[in-house]
């Protein structure tokens, strides 16, 4: 089985698509480093240059690692690096790198709180005794400040002081205490600390066994979903603008498409006219016409047509765009109908009556969509069931 780490399993919470392009399909993309990622990759260089040299006996000054700093801020800055906030310049951002190194400094100097046993080192964790599932990260800093006592490290340059759930509730750190227990089999206590670098604080949290071994459990749960997921759907939200993968995502693929032609092409794109129509008769609608229903019939058809051309599920117009989702809902014999006895007489002979309340058909289509019965008890039912899709379209303003 694969060998997951913490963000390849977030990438799947965020949006199951956007996992599916990155680890199944492996699209690659021209990636356009954003000036956060630049700053945080450039700070943790600084202090893993400042914790490796200590063990070397070598105590560099602040302006040794503001010196470091620059010196790599300049060798890797590219011109591709992209600054959203059009307000600021990347002398800005090389500045707050700076305030943030010279913080920590004067908070740990001389750096005598514990002994480093480990930076930036890969840690592989085994969720189940047999060894099937596992994951992989890698520890900013380890220390041991007592024998036996193990502090985890992780330097955050957020921008925003995390909520005491989020910290309560985090998996990555949690999981890195799991290897570190299995790793070091002296460890009687691991403490887990975030260095929030903006606002110079530290906050600090541990796990108990039962809080452990509930996540190993829920971890476990959720591989075995992405495991078994077919389907991939997109989840659409304000992370989509950050997201590399918009060119060949069926959210917006249409839009990359058309964005590039000329006014005069663009206004002719079949799937630009149809949402536009589309758009102007739905807001008519409300004058309840027999013609503009038969109008609005005819452009959801024709809009689904489109979508499954192009292999697309948001179209866009000039100012507005059609979602074009599908849903899937099961059919069943109706009451007092032969079928429907004998469908009642197989899930009485399988145990499963019950369980969906004397035929409450709803509760028997989650069961089904859901799978969680035997596959000899679903194809027995096979005969009686019926899945439909359907297509339903959602119109809404374009965002600038």
């Amino acid at each position: 089985m694969t060998v997951y780490s913490h963000s390849r399993l977030s990438c799947y919470e965020q949006c199951p698509a956007k996992f599916k392009l990155q680890y199944i399909d492996k699209v690659e993309t021209e990636v356009a480093e954003s000036v956060e990622t630049f700053l945080g990759s450039r700070v943790h260089e600084t202090l893993e240059k400042l914790y490796r040299d200590l063990g070397y006996q070598k105590m560099n000054s602040l302006e040794d690692l503001l010196g470091f700093l620059r010196s790599e801020w300049k060798k890797n800055w590219s011109e591709d690096i992209v600054i959203v906030k059009d307000e600021y310049t990347q002398d800005n951002y090389l500045k707050m790198g700076e305030k943030y190194l010279s913080d920590y400094y004067k908070r740990h100097h001389p750096f005598t709180q514990g002994k480093t046993i480990a930076l930036e080192e890969r840690i592989l964790i085994a969720l189940d005794a047999a060894g099937e599932y596992k994951l992989q990260g890698y520890i900013d800093r380890l220390t041991e400040v007592k024998d036996g006592w193990y502090e985890i490290h992780d330097y955050k340059t957020n921008s925003r002081l995390p909520l005491a759930d989020y910290i309560r509730s985090d998996r990555q750190l949690a999981l890195y205490m799991m290897g570190v227990k299995k790793q070091y089999p002296d460890v009687q206590h691991v403490k887990l600390i975030w260095h929030f670098l903006k606002f110079d604080k530290e906050i600090d949290s541990s796990r108990t066994d039962e809080e452990l071994e509930k996540l190993k459990a829920d971890t476990i749960s959720l591989i075995e979903r992405i495991e078994r997921e077919e389907a991939f759907e997109a989840c659409p939200s304000l992370l989509c603008e950050w997201c590399e993968f918009k060119p060949v995502c069926r959210q917006w693929s249409h839009l990359y498409k058309i964005k590039e032609k000329p006014a005069n092409e663009y206004m002719k794109d079949s799937g630009v006219v149809l949402v536009n129509r589309y758009a102007e008769v739905k807001s008519k609608q409300k004058l309840v016409s027999l013609e503009w229903d038969a109008e609005l019939e005819k452009l959801e058809e024709a809009l689904i047509r489109f979508a499954e051309k192009e292999q697309v599920d948001v179209v866009f117009g000039s100012k507005n765009k059609v979602r074009v989702t599908e849903s899937e809902k099961y059919s069943f014999p109706s009451k007092n109908s032969t079928e429907r006895e004998k469908l009642e007489e197989i899930l009485r002979n399988y145990g499963k009556l019950e369980a969906v309340s004397q035929l409450d058909t709803a509760a028997l289509g989650n069961k089904l969509q859901q799978n969680e019965w035997e596959p000899d008890v679903i194809e027995a039912l096979q005969k009686y069931v019926e899945l439909e899709k359907k297509k339903r379209l959602y119109v809404s303003k374009i965002q600038k």
